[in-house]
Parts: structure tokens; C-alpha cells; sequence
């Protein structure tokens, strides 16, 4: 997702472009190992320093259920905003310094090329750690064996109670014990 931007850079300050971002990511993060499709339109705005970036994008992601824990596929929607600074001066040719808070990946390169791919990919991360639900009705892990609910009742033999409830049982054991007396 590169974007020659030597135009912009000659244009004064407020100039804008609009573009359209289509690409891969490749391995956002363990469970997205392969190609991750990005699909979005930015917003390319002179600044005094450089070039402020403004984008929204859609990427589906493969994320965990919250409940099952099984892999499931996610369309996340993402807003960044990124102001990216010139490395050579476009005018002169010369090169020119890059102060100690501006990061790689938001230098624009001796070619006057911005590359957005890191920093979508750094934002997919950030934006994409979440936990949904695979469906609405996801009944989840048994809390004794850890067997997906989803794919039938577990085999338990003991009763499941709540610890937090424990005491109400007690007081349903011993009406059940004066019933049977009378």
C-alpha cells in the first residue's frame, strides 16, 4: 500500500488527496498468519511537517469466540489517524532530519513514497485483540471438563452447583427432608 505523494508535498499546506486502500497484510498476528485482506479510503492532508493521514478501514480477521473458544471469522472496522513526515526535502533534494518521536514507519521515503502497510498492520493488532461471540446462542465450555457445549451435553456424573449457591442447596435439602417426614 504505497501512494507517491511528491505532489502533495509541493502543494501548500491544507492541499488534500483522496484514495482508495486495497492490499494484503501478511501475518498480523498468530491466528492471521496468511494474506489479510484491507479494503478502506483515506484522506491525504498537507501539513506543515508533512502528511497527516485519515483513514477507515475493513479487514476480516479470524479471532476466538469468547465463550467456545473456537476460531471464527470477524470484519473489523478501524480509524486511523497517522501524520507522516518527509525524509528529503522536495524542493532541494535535500535530506532532512528526523526528530527522535517520529517513527520508521511513518517516514516518507527518499522517493516521496508513504507506505501505509505497517501502520495498518500495527493498527489491525491493536484494534482487532477483542473477543466475539462465533453466535448468539454459544453455550460455551463446561466449567468441570472443558468440552464444547455447542457440541453436545458433556459426560460429568457429578451435579453442577455453584459454590456461590452451595447454601441454597443446603436449605432445598433439608425442606426436601421435612417433606418426606410429614
Amino acid at each position: 500500500m504505497f501512494h507517491n505523494v511528491a505532489q502533495l508535498l509541493k502543494e501548500g499546506i491544507g492541499a488534500t488527496r483522496r484514495m482508495e486502500i486495497s492490499g494484503d497484510l501478511l501475518d498480523v498476528d498468530e491466528n492471521n498468519m496468511g494474506p489479510t485482506h484491507v479494503e478502506g479510503k483515506a484522506v491525504l492532508l498537507r501539513t506543515e511537517t508533512g502528511i497527516l493521514v485519515t483513514a477507515h478501514v475493513r479487514v476480516k480477521l479470524v479471532q476466538l469466540c469468547r465463550r467456545c473458544l473456537e476460531p471464527m471469522q470477524r470484519e473489523v472496522r478501524i480509524k486511523l489517524e497517522e501524520e507522516f513526515v518527509p525524509s528529503i526535502d522536495i524542493r532541494t533534494g535535500v535530506r532532512l532530519p528526523t526528530a527522535d518521536k517520529d517513527s520508521p514507519e511513518l517516514v516518507i521515503d527518499e522517493h516521496h513514497i508513504l507506505d501505509l502497510t505497517e501502520v495498518l498492520r500495527q493498527h489491525v493488532v491493536i484494534n482487532g485483540v477483542g473477543f466475539g461471540l462465533c453466535r448468539r446462542d454459544c453455550k460455551g465450555l463446561c466449567p468441570e471438563c472443558g468440552h464444547n457445549l455447542n457440541l453436545g451435553p458433556c459426560q460429568c456424573a457429578f451435579p453442577k452447583i455453584d459454590p456461590r449457591l452451595a447454601v441454597l442447596s443446603g436449605l432445598l435439602e433439608s425442606r426436601e427432608d421435612t417433606a418426606k417426614s410429614d
